[in-house]
């Protein structure tokens, strides 16, 4: 069951929702919440050419903007802490150096499950907004992540979708394993071109569903268009609360994680997205 939740702070309004979420299933779950605020060193000291005689003003804006990176994180973190004892909640503060990708990726090895903003602002100082932190992170976190939309919309089921493969089956597990919307029904859908095999995936996740006491449905999509619009369609059509799936895949799944797919999805998701690898 779910113990522990780690949450990104970067002090975006993604963050934001990210948080309130983490607060909320911390809160449902009587679960120790912790925050991870990264100053990122590395980005703030990037070597780059500057004019002779120019190295001077470049150290001066490079401690000006370190100074500035740890205000920052001081106040993410005070407002963690903040939010936690208004709501009840156990928190473990964690303020930490580095690259923020590789940081995060190190400081969830604590934790059940990782929560993270749909866009992320951990390069705060040097970037307006991370291109690649997210991608990184989801290959190399040895536990779920949640990405989370600004303003997540409330549900009336979990959508688990499934390929039939391996990475799909993971997510399942480790989604029961969190205890997450116990109360909700399970919507097991599959996308296969092969109308068999996407009956036999459904009914292999809806069985180790049921052995957990959830209440299943099981759901064949039909193959038209890609991967992403028929996932975002039935999120809506379904009322969904979540969505979980693997991080690897087969057939045109393949990229499912690191490719245009998970991206349609992540960017285009009205609700929470749980993923493993």
């Amino acid at each position: 069951m779910l113990k522990s939740i780690l949450v990104g702070l970067d002090g975006s309004e993604y963050s934001g929702g990210a948080l309130r979420l983490a607060l909320e299933w911390a809160k449902e779950h009587s679960a120790v919440l912790g925050g991870v605020a990264v100053v990122d060193i590395p980005g703030i000291f990037q070597g780059e050419a500057v004019p002779l005689g120019a190295e001077q003003a470049k150290e001066a804006l490079d401690q000006a903007q370190l100074a500035d990176a740890r205000k920052h994180v001081d106040q993410f973190l005070s407002d963690c802490a903040a939010k936690a004892e208004k709501a009840g909640v156990a928190c473990k503060l964690i303020e930490t150096v580095g690259e923020p990708e590789n940081q995060i990726i190190l400081e969830a090895h604590r934790f059940d499950l990782l929560v993270l903003g749909r866009q992320t602002s951990f390069h705060f100082e040097t970037e307006p907004r991370d291109s690649s932190l997210l991608p990184v992170v989801l290959r190399g976190c040895v536990r779920p992540v949640v990405v989370v939309p600004d303003k997540p919309a409330e549900g009336q089921c979990v959508v688990i979708a499934t390929d039939g493969g391996p990475g799909a089956a993971r997510a399942a597990w480790a989604f029961v394993q969190t205890g997450l919307f116990e109360k909700l029904p399970v919507r097991v859908v599959c996308g296969l071109k092969d109308q068999r095999e996407a009956t036999q995936a459904v009914d292999r996740l809806g069985e180790l569903l049921r052995w957990h006491g959830r209440i299943v449905t099981e759901h064949t999509l039909e193959p038209e268009g890609n991967i992403a619009e028929m996932l975002l369609s039935e999120l809506h059509s379904s009322k969904a609360a979540l969505l979980v799936m693997g991080a690897h895949g087969r057939s045109s799944f393949k990229e499912f994680l690191f490719g245009s797919t998970t991206k349609a999805v992540i960017s285009g998701s009205p609700v929470p997205v749980f993923l493993t690898h």
